[in-house]
């Protein structure tokens, strides 16, 4: 074997080394990525729901005013979809009639704290008149109580979960987030959705996005399409393994 082909040898075999070590390395950074999906930070938290069924939650953040609500109820109807919408207590309290349409069309409420402000930075005090509130308001407004809570931001920690806990509330956070408040343009919210999807996924979307009311019949066509049920929260708990 002359030098030149030895060289030869040596580059292929360089470059096979180099190709094996790009596709682990990508293996392990995409389960780095998606590790918080399936791998809850604290104990008892809803990232998702473990089932072997193709079904899926949607639910939508409402705090900004007063959105496009009025529009996604529309669309959620036409598909003949129920949703788990979470309110603040500060939007129930401007928008008590928007909220209690989304009553009315049955969709699922959770809470969504009452003046969307970061709860792990309250003290104990601050912490239980802020779930006071929100359940004053919701009784007030609503005529209704609801055991679903998701922190705002999904900033949480051991302190408010346990808080949560034990006045009966599931605290429900999400897997799959396309950004959609930054309005990111309507076919990146879909691909962001669809590229993330997996059983048991719960899907996080907001009201006040022109974007996401453009996108969510083309999501709930393409969920459908690929065989997945859309269900409120409660639902897909009920779906889950045993």
């Amino acid at each position: 074997m002359n030098r030149e082909s030895r060289i030869r040898k040596r580059k292929k075999r360089f470059l096979l080394v180099f190709v094996i070590s790009i596709i682990v390395l990508t293996f392990f950074l995409h389960r780095q990525i998606t590790k918080g999906v399936f791998t809850p930070l604290i104990k008892g938290v809803y990232y998702h729901v473990e089932t072997e069924e193709k079904a899926v939650a949607l639910t939508f953040e409402v705090v900004w005013e007063p959105g496009n609500t009025s529009e996604i109820l529309n669309i959620l109807d036409r598909y003949r979809i129920s949703s788990t919408f979470f309110l603040t207590g500060a939007w129930i309290r401007k928008h008590p009639d928007i909220a209690r349409e989304i009553v009315m069309r049955g969709h699922e409420i959770g809470q969504h704290s009452y003046a969307h402000k970061n709860l792990t930075e309250m003290n104990d005090e601050e912490l239980a008149e802020d779930f006071k509130k929100m359940s004053e308001t919701l009784q007030e407004e609503l005529n209704l109580q609801t055991n679903l809570f998701r922190p705002p931001y999904g900033e949480l920690d051991q302190r408010v979960f346990t808080y949560a806990q034990e006045r009966g509330y599931a605290t429900v956070v999400w897997s799959i987030n396309p950004h959609d408040w930054q309005n990111p343009g309507k076919d990146e919210i879909i691909s962001r959705i669809m590229q993330q999807l997996h059983n048991g996924a719960i899907i996080l979307l907001h009201t006040n996005s022109a974007e996401t009311v453009e996108a969510l019949p083309i999501i709930l066509q393409k969920l459908h399409l690929q065989g997945y049920k859309v269900l409120t929260f409660s639902e897909l708990v009920q779906c889950s393994k045993k």
